[in-house]
């Protein structure tokens, strides 16, 4: 709590600063802000930290626009700092100065009778100090996943032709089939161990969630440069079969507020057919697990995005995922207001972003059928530029 009111209180004073002196020009630049400050080691502000700079030929125009851009940074800073201040998250980083988390998506749904499947398996890691965000996905076809030696039995050492979207099932059937959190974590080890990668926390989402927060949010705006033509999804309970999505920018793709997409001759707003499609075409090129997979990552990134920007309330978004979404994050109000906090702004390089396929991650195997192994060298030396 200390570091927090040291933060606090240096912000603050340079606050009384511009209160006190509102003909002076001074200027910072968000940069200089963000570096001087919220410095943690209780110091003072640097005598530099609020240096004058005069522009332009019209002094009293160049002051007032100065010292208006200088309260409003500071005004942001300070919101941010109280809000760190009277409330510490928490949610806490790794040692290596990154947040880091297990993203679940499963197929299990209401009526389901069969072996549940987290088809979804995605890494998000944020640098803290650059706000700069890695994706990495495990395709569902994966055997021979290698497992933490916490959760192996006898001398086996991998998942063997098991693949890895049943590990998380086999984990929870070895418990009692009903408690989640104890296979989740058993999970997390697993894929934390296989990138050679610190995994803090994960979260874990169904069907039946992903709808529910799509449409607590209002959507999520996806941009979809080719058509996605789809003829074997089954979204409807009758035909006409198939689904479409068209060539679109800002495309809104929802959860239940969205009406079944029924044929291929309908544009479908469906989130869940969406990230779920894998057959048929996108352009020209076939669809496929690994096209669906980067349309997933697409779309969480486009749905914190809209989060961090302040495109959703952050309340009722809290409340919802309270009930959908089984997670190992701190969830207190101080909490997800410092995780949108932290990802505000936060960029996603195309280069950041990856699907672990053949042939340069991972090798196509006989048996399983239809199955590939990763190559375990090349997606922790990947792991270790973009996410270390």
């Amino acid at each position: 709590m200390t570091g927090s009111r040291t933060r606090f209180g240096g912000v603050f004073l340079a606050g009384l600063l511009v209160a006190a002196l509102p003909g002076m020009g001074v200027t910072a630049s968000e940069a200089e802000l963000a570096q001087r400050a919220p410095a943690s080691s209780g110091s003072p502000l640097p005598e530099d930290a609020l240096a004058l700079r005069p522009s332009g030929t019209s002094l009293g125009a160049s002051l007032a626009q100065g010292a208006e851009a200088l309260r409003s940074d500071i005004s942001r800073a300070l919101d941010e700092a109280a809000a760190a201040a009277a409330s510490p998250s928490a949610v806490s980083a790794g040692s290596d100065g990154r947040l880091t988390v297990l993203l679940l998506g499963s197929d299990y749904r209401t009526g389901y009778r069969y072996t549940e499947h987290t088809d979804v398996i995605m890494v998000a890691s944020l640098d803290l100090a650059t706000k700069r965000l890695a994706m990495a996905s495990i395709p569902r076809d994966v055997a021979y996943f290698p497992v933490h030696p916490d959760n192996r039995s006898g001398t086996a050492k991998d998942s063997g032709a098991l693949r890895v979207n049943l590990l998380y099932d086999r984990y929870k059937r070895e418990s009692d089939g009903v408690i989640e959190r104890t296979a989740l974590d058993k999970f997390r080890k697993d894929v934390a161990f296989a990138l050679g990668l610190e995994i803090d926390y994960y979260a874990y989402l169904r069907f039946s969630g992903f709808d529910a927060l799509m449409d607590n949010v209002g959507g999520v705006s996806v941009d979809i440069p080719a058509r996605i033509v789809d003829p074997n999804y089954q979204d409807s309970a009758s035909p006409p079969f198939g689904i479409q999505f068209p060539t679109a920018y800002g495309w809104n793709l929802r959860g239940w507020a969205a009406k079944r997409c029924s044929g291929t001759a309908m544009n479908c707003k469906r989130g869940i057919v969406y990230v779920r499609s894998r057959k048929g075409t996108v352009g020209s090129a076939a669809n496929s697990d690994a096209q669906r997979v980067r349309r997933q990552q697409g779309l969480v990134l486009a749905a914190i995005r809209k989060v961090a920007s302040g495109g959703a309330d952050l309340s009722s978004l809290r409340s919802a995922s309270l009930s959908h979404v089984t997670t190992s994050l701190p969830t207190g109000w101080e909490d997800v207001s410092w995780l949108r906090s932290k990802l505000a702004g936060a960029i996603a390089y195309s280069s950041d972003r990856i699907v672990f396929v053949p042939p340069s991650y991972a090798k196509v195997l006989t048996y399983p059928k239809d199955s590939s192994k990763l190559k375990n060298r090349a997606v922790r030396g990947w792991v270790g530029s973009h996410m270390d």
